[in-house]
């Protein structure tokens, strides 16, 4: 048996029929940069993040890097930040002209709350809180410190649209929240997009300039910026995506709810409760052997990844910075393996996951 770590092929005949009809009605209007199928899906991106408006842009990438900038982020400043995330968070900050530094985690995945503070100094303008796997961060607590300290909040919430904490939903706890819609995700495009949600009209504002090469009106450049802009299509296949999020979710968070009463023996597994729902962008566990699981996995047919190895702040291109204290973060990295949980395994699949995880451990 192969099982796939991701399976992107579009299997449903009636979604895919949906796909190629948005298509379809995109090449008929000809509208293909900036059409009204964007609009249609900036505003339920929007609802969907609890905010007023939303930005699309051509990429989660864009979307952090447009955010922080829009905010005044650049040289000088530093962006507090986790150490463990696609390396596109610091790259981000980075290409702002800002140092991003890491403050370590806790054994959730996600930024600890009680090392930011003392992490703050003069040049820090920003925490930017990311969701990894699409559980949220403690933002209630986050963002207490941040406006303590006259800070902005930008939230990384590549990984957890749909996700939700307390009362409020992923993005909605920020001045902005930068979401990626690449094709891995939960909610992929059938290529690359992101969205910037805010509900300051002043700044989606110069967000829609920012992401038309600084452009007003197509024609008077304001600032210095690239092109950022999301094409008709991808908004226009994601506005049909959309309709079948829900039940995609239920699917992970079915296949992760098998995974931790198999795993909770021996493993420290993913949790979503009353304060937290999960939105299972991946299913990382931490298991003692990691290494050795992995090659046991693969042998059987099983692929398997490790996210994100190595840690922002140990990849060559930041050698510059200096070395950060990341017990935890060093030791979760050492520790995490992520399994197959996308919504296409069979229940077959998963009993066969279950069985050859178990079985390795006796």
């Amino acid at each position: 048996m192969h099982i796939r770590f991701l399976n992107l092929s579009v299997e449903d005949p009636q979604q895919r029929s949906e796909l190629l009809e948005a298509v379809d009605g995109v090449l008929r209007h000809g509208q293909l940069m900036l059409g009204p199928e964007v609009g249609a899906f900036e505003k339920a991106v929007a609802r969907d993040a609890g905010k007023e408006h939303a930005v699309g842009v051509g990429s989660g990438s864009s979307a952090l890097y447009l955010a922080l900038k829009s905010l005044g982020v650049g040289p000088g400043d530093e962006v507090i930040t986790t150490p463990l995330s696609w390396i596109a968070t610091f790259h981000a900050i980075a290409a702002c002209g800002a140092t991003p530094v890491a403050v370590d985690i806790r054994e959730d995945f996600n930024l600890d709350p009680a090392l930011i503070e003392p992490a703050i100094a003069p040049a820090t303008k920003a925490i930017v809180p990311v969701h990894f796997t699409g559980r949220m961060c403690e933002m209630d607590r986050i963002c207490e410190i941040a406006e303590a300290n006259d800070l902005f909040v930008v939230e990384d919430a590549a990984q957890a649209y749909g996700a939700k904490y307390r009362n409020g939903r992923a993005g909605s706890f920020s001045t902005l929240a930068a979401f990626s819609m690449n094709a891995m995700k939960v909610l992929g495009a059938f290529g690359e997009a992101g969205a910037i949600a805010t509900d300051d009209p002043e700044l989606a504002e110069k967000l829609r300039v920012m992401r038309y090469a600084g452009t007003v009106r197509r024609e008077i450049s304001e600032m210095v910026e690239l092109n950022h802009k999301i094409d008709t299509i991808q908004a226009a296949m994601l506005l049909v995506a959309m309709k079948y999020l829900p039940a995609r979710q239920a699917r992970r968070a079915e296949i992760a709810g098998r995974y931790n009463e198999a795993f909770r023996e021996f493993a420290t597994c993913p949790q979503s409760s009353e304060d937290w729902t999960h939105a299972y962008y991946i299913y990382s566990f931490q298991v003692d052997r990691r290494d050795e699981l992995k090659e046991y996995l693969e042998g059987k047919g099983i692929e398997c990844k490790i996210y994100h190895y190595p840690l922002m702040p140990d990849q060559p291109a930041y050698a510059y910075l200096p070395k950060a204290d990341l017990p935890v973060a060093r030791k979760v990295v050492s520790r995490m393996l992520s399994l197959p949980a996308h919504e296409k395994l069979t229940d077959e699949k998963i009993d066969f996951i279950i069985e050859t995880v178990r079985e390795f451990y006796g």
